[in-house]
């Protein structure tokens, strides 16, 4: 059964006509190529490098790569279901209540998770988007060619050079993307750059990552026969940066205030004020910049629009350090009970959640029943403590024969077992939302043979240098 229905799978999401993909086997080689057709136990596979097509047995797959495609996600807000077994899906939240969530979504329909089994909920507003990535180097622009490459979804230096991408940016955007690393991270992320071609733009801020825990942010402006640069404010703490080798970077910035906000993992770290921010003929520049050999990638990149609402504070600090056993700390507690609703501006407020409808949640609360939009609300606990310790009310999915593992573009995962593919639809079933129909354009990739011990270490490629 498992062996069919990933044939299944191969068949339906391969049509037979060239593109070119990519498939990992247990070996650790990797063939590029097109898919021809596929047989009971094995695929047939063709590349320019074979004078014939060449049969593939499944049970020799790890992984196979999809060409990618993003779909568009409607509604007000995004909500980012995080399972108990580590998935995480995003759409628009549509229900709630005390044993199921919903979610609808572009790529899924209607999925309703059951409660036991999901982890934590977040949302967030849908900002405009205005890139979402790495998919390719088409469109980036290097200092020094060669110097970055692209490899399953992620951007990787190979040397001392920058990588860069113009947009049209509003005065107020979000970057955000996964900074990965060995050793210690020496690396600069520029910002409103005026010229992608150049690694030092005469205009742009730099955001200055030198080793050991510190960073800075930097501004370097020229304008009318005038230019200048100067250091902005305090140096931010950053202790993921000594202690991990691998974080979430946010920056918030607004060009008219001046005012420039760094988040690390979801914690507010540091905020900056430029008091000169009309000085400089700043662009739609963006870099990635690497002044030695670092071994050093960079993926889950998103450039969207920000509506200019700042949540949380960052620490206080002294002088702007902090002691070396330091470590970050959320800027505020989640809500322990699931009565406490937590709102975008970091309000909470205590209520009976009763049901979504029309896009509105229906709270009742000590001074009566309140209607708000999904996109004021930010999290909500969804267990207590207690409710956590009970495997009835917190559960982790069993991992079942044919589960298979498909990853979205942006870096979430779901896991489900494949029962049948076709017409571009992936079918399958799971403890945490039963069965679903999913289309196959929504992944970038698809992992087999999840539960193979033998496979670890290759799997795991992703964190091999």
């Amino acid at each position: 059964m498992k062996t069919t229905a990933a044939l299944l799978f191969l068949s339906a999401c391969f049509p037979l006509f060239s593109q070119e993909t990519e498939i990992l086997c247990v070996d650790g080689s990797r063939i590029r190529g097109s898919l021809l057709g596929v047989e009971v136990d094995r695929l047939q596979f063709e590349a320019a490098f074979l004078a014939a097509p060449v049969p593939l047995r499944l049970s020799k797959v790890l992984e196979v790569s999809l060409p990618i495609h993003r779909g568009e996600s409607k509604g007000d807000h995004v909500a980012t279901v995080t399972l108990a077994n580590g998935d995480v899906l995003r759409g628009e939240l549509t229900g709630i209540d005390n044993t199921t969530i919903k979610l609808r979504t572009w790529y899924a329909g209607e999925l309703t998770f059951r409660r036991a089994m999901v982890d934590s909920l977040e949302i967030q507003d849908r900002p405009d988007l205005i890139y979402s990535g790495p998919d390719g180097l088409d469109g980036w622009s290097q200092s020094e060619p060669g110097t970055w490459s692209f490899e399953h979804g992620w951007l990787r230096a190979k040397g001392a050079g920058s990588i860069a991408r113009k947009f049209d940016l509003p005065a107020k955007a979000r970057f955000a993307f996964d900074l990965s690393w060995r050793s210690n991270p020496r690396f600069n992320f520029l910002f409103f750059s005026d010229d992608i071609s150049d690694a030092h733009p005469n205009n742009a801020y730099e955001l200055i990552i030198q080793g050991g825990r510190y960073v800075q942010l930097h501004k370097r402006w020229s304008k009318d026969g005038r230019s200048g640069s100067n250091t902005l404010g305090n140096f931010a703490n950053v202790p993921e940066l000594v202690n991990k080798e691998r974080c979430r970077v946010e920056i918030l910035a607004d060009r008219k205030t001046g005012l420039i906000r760094m988040l690390v993992n979801g914690r507010v770290v540091q905020d900056w004020t430029d008091p000169d921010p009309e000085a400089g003929q700043h662009g739609g520049g963006m870099h990635f910049s690497t002044q030695e050999n670092v071994q050093l990638r960079v993926s889950r990149i998103e450039v969207t629009s920000w509506n200019g609402e700042l949540e949380g504070k960052p620490p206080e600090q002294d002088e702007g350090f902090m002691d070396e056993d330091d470590t970050p700390q959320p800027e505020t507690d989640a809500p322990v009970d699931p009565t406490r609703i937590r709102l975008r501006n970091n309000d909470q407020i205590a209520g009976e959640l009763l049901g979504i409808e029309n896009g509105k949640v229906k709270l009742k609360t000590s001074f009566g029943d309140v209607n708000l939009p999904v996109s004021r609300l930010r999290t909500f606990a969804l267990h207590t403590k207690e409710q956590r310790e009970n495997p009835e009310t917190y559960q982790m999915p069993i991992r079942r024969s044919g589960d298979v593992r498909a990853w979205f573009p942006d870096g979430c995962c779901v896991t489900f077992r494949l029962l049948d593919a076709g017409g571009g639809k992936l079918s399958g079933d799971s403890q945490t939302f039963g069965n679903a129909s999913f289309e196959q354009k929504a992944f970038a990739r698809i992992e087999f043979n999840l539960y193979e011990p033998d496979f670890d270490e290759l799997r795991n490629r992703g964190d091999a240098w």
